[in-house]
């Protein structure tokens, strides 16, 4: 057991110190280096696939599960300028939320903010609610946090 917390602790550690790279997370593991030990890795599983997979899928990802408000939506020839007139109308109401157009054939969606929660969606629901008695939280894909 005590070797299976230690080799996964090795990799978390590994990762967040070499990035993500498949190669040089393993290589490490099998070369000695100064004021590390030496260890081995043995798997019933090949772990190398597993981890270079989940380090594909997520190398891959857009943006993080979460939440947003959308604002509007509209369809039609003049959909798209009415949009990008509101985008821009909100960024001077509300510059500490970022705006994002998206299109979904035939829609044009304007969406606020970039929440992990439900709960941080809903305070600024309530900010705009009046204004955009249409408002409403959904579900999407939301930009990584900044570091």
């Amino acid at each position: 057991m005590f070797k299976h917390s230690l080799l996964l602790t090795s990799i978390a550690l590994l990762i967040l110190t070499r990035g993500f790279a498949q190669a040089p997370i393993f290589a490490s593991l099998k070369t000695n280096q100064l004021g590390w030990g030496k260890f081995s890795l043995i798997s019933s599983v090949n772990a190398e696939n597993i981890v270079s997979k989940h380090i594909n899928i997520n190398q891959k990802a857009k943006g993080i599960p979460g939440y947003r408000v959308q604002i509007y939506f509209a369809s039609g020839t003049d959909a798209k300028n009415q949009v990008n007139k509101l985008k821009n109308e909100l960024r001077n109401i509300l510059p500490e939320y970022e705006c994002y157009i998206i299109y979904e054939e035939p829609f044009f969606k304007l969406r606020m903010g970039d929440f992990r929660t439900k709960i941080e969606a809903y305070k600024l629901f309530c900010k705009i609610k009046d204004l955009y008695p249409s408002a409403f939280i959904v579900e999407d894909l939301i930009a990584f946090p900044s570091l």
